[in-house]
C-alpha cells in the first residue's frame, strides 16, 4: 500500500505523463507491477493526469496477442488506445524521428525506447512511466521506473 501511495504522490506532481508500452502490458498480463499500473491508468482515466502514449506502443502491445491468436485481447488494446479518456496517442512524424535519433545518439537507447520517449517529449509531458532502468531525467523529463516503487 505504501508503494501505491508514493506513486500517487509522485504522479500528483505532473499534469501530463508519458506512458511506456510496458504500462499496458503489465496491467493486462498481471504480475507484481499490475497494482502500480492500475494506479497510473486510474489517474489517467479519471483525469487527474493526461497520459500520452506513442502510436508505436500500439504496435508493440498487439504483437503477442496476434501471435497467439488472442484476437479479443488485441481488440481490447485497440479500444483502450482509441477510447480511454485522457489518453492521447502521439504519432511518429519527422520531428519525433529527429528527437528519437538524438535520444539514441546521446543516451544509447534502442530504437523503440527512443521513439516512445521522443513521443513523450513531443507531447510536452513532464514525467515518463516505465519499467526500465532509464536515466532518471532526460531533457527535463522525469523518469519514474515502476520497479522503484516495489
Amino acid at each position: 500500500m505504501a508503494k501505491e501511495k508514493r506513486l500517487k504522490k509522485d504522479l500528483g506532481e505532473h499534469k501530463r505523463v508519458g506512458l511506456d508500452t510496458c504500462v499496458f502490458i503489465h496491467h493486462f498480463e498481471g504480475g507484481e507491477l499490475s497494482e502500480l499500473t492500475a494506479v497510473v491508468l486510474e489517474r489517467v482515466q479519471d483525469g487527474r493526469v493526461t497520459g500520452c502514449v506513442s502510436a508505436l506502443s500500439l504496435t508493440e502491445v498487439l504483437v503477442k496477442p496476434l501471435e497467439k491468436g488472442l484476437d479479443g485481447l488485441a481488440d481490447l488494446y485497440r479500444v483502450v488506445f482509441h477510447e480511454m479518456p485522457n489518453l492521447e496517442t502521439v504519432s511518429v512524424d519527422q520531428e519525433v524521428a529527429s528527437k528519437a535519433a538524438w535520444l539514441r545518439a546521446s543516451q544509447g537507447l534502442g530504437l523503440g525506447e527512443s521513439i516512445v520517449l521522443a513521443c513523450a517529449l513531443q507531447a510536452g509531458t513532464t514525467a515518463f512511466i516505465t519499467d526500465k532502468n532509464i536515466k532518471a531525467e532526460i531533457n527535463g523529463l522525469q523518469v519514474l521506473a515502476l520497479e522503484d516503487y516495489l
